[in-house]
């Protein structure tokens, strides 16, 4: 399933859907500071076939998502008109509003209230959202095999994440296994880090430029670390913890990814949460061995002691076996026949 991106319904929105509005034949909704936000409203002129492409078609623009509620003729056992559920994020949006809008589409389904919405689509240009692509649509449904609901929800899932990771492929240099691009100061620094240079590097993405950068590179004592944790923004940190355990003195890298909480913008948060398993999985691709990961809301977590239980986690004492007492030994009279 999507992941929750902590948006919610506008007062505006809200308003409009407390209310009953017969004459309207669709609705387009957006999302403005992490609200939905209801733009426009249109009114029915004739049935909803002649309706379409002078409705669905005008509410679509270049580089703009949006989702768009557009009412059938039709009813459901309740009595509710039914919906069709439009999705419609073009190929040049940004990768963050690409993933907030794939995010976000449960929630406003959930909104407005699944049972009436008969069918969902979801189109990069203007012709798949046509009347057009809408029959088409339907003869797809049709001709297709029943599917229980859990393999729906599975086919929905795959088809958005595959749409996620073609939209999101760029001519620009990479990591390895990385989407995002990185600057050439990163590429160097990761380098320094794998061997031994330094010993702290911490991870910034720009969700402007949309693509990560070097913030901060050094070697620091790992009591100093808590402190370079920022109150305000997320980052990826990476330490290699020197120690002795065992008599023996070592090295171990950690990774750490430091996210304040929900003062945190959800584009932001989305964009760190998404990229860190790529991010990880260059690291291992590039030949640096992250020992111990951990989530963070506050520097206070990654103290010494915190640290070293990441790479050396405390053996949990198992409960001993009860055993059962030996009973007396056996006495007493023989029988002799």
């Amino acid at each position: 399933m999507a992941c929750p991106t902590g948006i919610t319904a506008g007062q505006n929105l809200k308003i409009y859907l407390s209310r009953f509005h017969g004459n309207d034949r669709c609705i387009k909704i957006t999302i403005v500071d992490e609200e939905l936000t209801l733009q426009q409203n249109r009114l029915k002129v004739g049935d909803y076939e002649s309706d379409w492409d002078r409705n669905v078609l005008v509410c679509l623009e270049d580089g703009e998502p949006c989702y768009i509620l557009y009412r059938l003729d039709t009813k459901n056992d309740e009595e509710d008109y039914q919906y069709v559920y439009l999705c419609y994020v073009p190929n040049d949006t940004s990768v963050r509003n690409k993933m907030l809008y794939a995010a976000t589409r449960a929630t406003l389904r959930r909104i407005f209230g699944d049972n009436r919405i008969k069918l969902e689509m979801f189109g990069t240009v203007p012709e798949e959202l046509s009347y057009q692509g809408y029959k088409n649509c339907v003869l797809s449904q049709d001709a297709r095999a029943p599917m229980t609901e859990a393999e729906l929800e599975l086919e929905k899932v795959s088809k958005d994440e595959a749409q996620m990771r073609s939209q999101m492929q760029n001519n620009s240099a990479t990591l390895p296994g990385l989407n995002l691009p990185v600057t050439d100061d990163l590429a160097k620094n990761l380098d320094k880090f794998k061997s031994g240079f330094i010993n702290y590097l911490q991870v910034k993405l720009d969700t402007d430029k949309e693509e990560l950068k070097l913030w901060d590179c050094s070697n620091i004592k790992v009591t100093e670390l808590p402190g370079k944790v920022p109150d305000d923004e997320p980052r990826y940190h990476l330490y290699n913890f020197q120690h002795d355990y065992e008599g023996q003195n070592m090295w171990k890298c950690v990774f750490i990814y430091s996210c304040p909480g929900y003062n945190v913008p959800v584009k932001q948060r989305m964009m760190y949460s998404s990229t860190k398993a790529s991010f990880l999985g260059c690291l291992e691709q590039m030949g640096i061995e992250v020992t111990a990961k951990k989530e963070i809301t506050d520097g206070s977590e990654v103290s010494e002691h915190e640290v070293y239980e990441m790479v050396h986690p405390p053996e949990q004492v198992s409960r001993q076996k009860f055993v059962k007492p030996k009973g007396p030994p056996r006495s007493g009279r023989k029988l002799i026949r």
